[in-house]
């Protein structure tokens, strides 16, 4: 970054786009996979429970991928102790500028950010309360269960609604994947146009 200017030096805009390049190649991936499972589900080719760990480390790898791409966007500082106080607010502001991310994105979801970063903790505080009732190490559904007994879901997959939900968080999936799609083309273009991006 140019020392109080808002943008990203030329040469150093290839190492973003290969970075986010990653994450979004990565959800990709695993969207792929997801969507045959759940096509051969609601053709009723296998049983839900059948495919349930792929497709659920599927769908949690799209929310952390997602999550990764994310920080690019909405840092969770400003900037390094004891240096430029506002090189990641800066980075971030640039790149929302660059990819037309605004405060209506999915990814600006802070249960989203924090889903790789503070995921162990996360755990620790969800385990902690202690649970009673039934509890569900992982679930397809077609949609959440009502029931008088109390239950806790560590992952899950909600059909009908394209809900994925881990440690008590439920997430819509197509608006972070249409999203994470619209990312990934601009970054395929700024990769093909020389690793640069748009003046």
């Amino acid at each position: 970054m140019e020392e109080g200017v808002t943008t990203i030096w030329t040469p150093y805009q290839a190492f973003y786009i290969q970075s986010m390049l990653f994450n979004t190649t990565s959800a990709f991936q695993s969207c792929s996979i997801a969507e045959q499972i759940i096509k051969k589900i609601s053709d009723g080719d296998i049983d839900p429970q059948d495919k349930k760990d792929i497709l659920l480390n599927c769908l949690q790898n799209v929310i952390n991928q997602s999550g990764a791409i994310s920080r690019y966007f909405f840092p969770s500082r400003d900037g390094p102790k004891g240096g430029d106080k506002t090189l990641h607010k800066d980075r971030g502001s640039y790149l929302r500028r660059i990819f037309q991310v605004d405060e209506s994105s999915p990814l600006i979801n802070r249960g989203l950010r924090n889903s790789i970063e503070h995921f162990d903790e996360r755990l620790d505080l969800y385990l902690k309360e202690g649970m009673v009732g039934n509890i569900f190490p992982s679930l397809i559904l077609p949609e959440p269960e009502n029931s008088d007994v109390p239950h806790h879901i560590f992952r899950a997959c909600y059909l009908k609604e394209g809900l994925f939900q881990v440690l008590g968080e439920r997430y819509e999936i197509q608006p972070i994947v249409n999203e994470v799609a619209r990312i990934h083309d601009l970054l395929v273009k700024f990769d093909q146009n020389g690793g640069v991006f748009p003046a």
